[in-house]
């Protein structure tokens, strides 16, 4: 094998690793834009009031009531809102005490807005990533949108 050859196979040896090392670079810059540490801050040591499945259902109606704040042409329809809540609240804890009802309650409305609040706040830095996710979002058939 020539000098030549060693050389081209160093050479793409190089260029293969420094994109195995630029992917997650790339990734990380993507992300940097979000607001990491208030979310961790926010809600990363939050027992689990709701299943995972009701805080998507959560995160997501808080995402399109921020996208009203945020994007032109977006309006809540407050039914398919108050419905939305329901299913994602539903069902509550059994066994409950009425006074301890009325405390998960808070604790879910105050994830809730928790959760509205960091959006705003990523919306608002990032208003055309955002907006873009909110048109991706309304596009796909599969996702409930709480939109007129």
């Amino acid at each position: 094998m020539s000098i030549q050859s060693h050389i081209r196979k160093l050479v793409l040896c190089l260029a293969a690793c420094l994109v195995i090392i630029a992917v997650p670079v790339m990734a990380e810059d993507d992300d940097d834009e979000r607001l990491d540490d208030a979310w961790q801050d926010a809600i990363g040591d939050q027992e689990p009031i709701l299943t995972d499945k009701q805080f998507a259902l959560l995160n997501n109606l808080a995402f399109q009531a921020a996208v009203t704040k945020i994007c032109d042409g977006y309006t809540l329809d407050s039914d398919k809102f108050a419905a939305g809540v329901a299913e994602a609240t539903s069902p509550a804890p059994e066994g409950m005490s009425d006074e301890d009802a009325d405390t998960w309650k808070t604790a879910v409305l105050i994830r809730f807005g928790t959760t509205y609040g960091l959006l705003l706040a990523e919306g608002n830095d990032e208003t055309d990533e955002f907006c873009e996710s909110a048109k991706e979002l309304k596009a796909d058939s599969e996702v409930p949108n709480v939109w007129q």
